[in-house]
């Protein structure tokens, strides 16, 4: 058998079919792995068909049958299609939705902020985490990384935490990589699920020298703004990053810290009092 590759299965098979100059009723034809999409420019891998020419005695005899059949047989797209449908109808069956809200009587009346607190609590946790965890693990399958991922969860958090021999791949420069991975994270995690709800993802123990190394140049910034009498504005960072920053800043006497913008650009900004 000849190997062929292409951007897709089918495009392999294309591929194959026109350099050995047979129709696909003529072939024999073994996909040997599909194509990887990969994530942010990691681990992108063509789909690999392997294909043989059948000989014309076994095409004479099923040539007939085949053609009669040949609507009933689904390409590639066919059986990808499917799968999509699958899967669609799968999603729509687990209990992603929101349940519906409790409801109130006059003999139990509660506030306008006990009601809101209610409806955040409603949507299962554990099913979120679970959600966001296989999100994060097809990610990572598509950046072609040996990894495993351990889920806890903490009323409203959930934390996954990545072991892998490739770390600095998932982590990236000055942690880019683990930054988009985590919004990506947390947007999956908003749009299906609670606002409320919130991810922090960590590989090996470099959330902890994350969190030094800001507690460090938050103290660095709190002595500049004090020198110059000047508010320093601090790059975007994500909800949990700017709390280490607030924290540090909050135990120097003189400076304060507020928060501005949007995520994903909000950042902090460290003032003299």
């Amino acid at each position: 058998m000849v190997l062929f590759t292409g951007a897709t299965v089918e495009e392999a098979i294309e591929k194959g079919l026109q350099e050995l100059n047979i129709s696909r009723l003529r072939a024999h034809i073994k996909v040997v792995s599909r194509e990887k999409k990969g994530f942010l420019g990691f681990g992108k891998k063509p789909a690999k068909v392997e294909i043989e020419g059948i000989t014309d005695e076994v095409t004479d005899i099923n040539e007939s049958v085949a053609l009669k059949n040949i609507k009933n047989v689904p390409s590639s797209v066919d059986v990808v299609e499917e799968y999509i449908e699958e899967v669609d109808e799968t999603l729509e069956k687990e209990d992603v939705s929101q349940p519906e809200l409790p409801k109130i009587d006059d003999k139990n009346v509660v506030t306008t902020s006990e009601a809101i607190e209610k409806i955040d609590l409603l949507p299962n946790i554990e099913v979120a985490a679970a959600q966001v965890t296989k999100y994060v693990e097809n990610i990572i399958y598509e950046m072609d990384l040996d990894a495993t991922i351990e889920t806890t969860t903490s009323k409203r958090q959930i934390n996954l935490q990545i072991e892998t021999p490739e770390a600095g791949r998932i982590i990236g420069y000055h942690g880019k990589v683990l930054k988009s991975l985590q919004l990506l994270a947390q947007n999956y995690l908003h749009d299906r699920f609670s606002k409320s709800f919130s991810v922090s993802i960590n590989v090996h123990d470099y959330v902890e020298h994350r969190t030094e190394t800001l507690i460090d140049f938050s103290k660095k910034i709190a002595r500049r703004v004090l020198e110059t009498n000047e508010p320093y504005h601090m790059d975007p960072m994500s909800n949990s990053e700017r709390k280490t920053v607030h924290k540090t800043i909050a135990t120097i006497e003189g400076v304060e810290s507020y928060s501005e913008g949007n995520d994903p650009n909000r950042f902090v900004v460290v003032t003299k009092k």
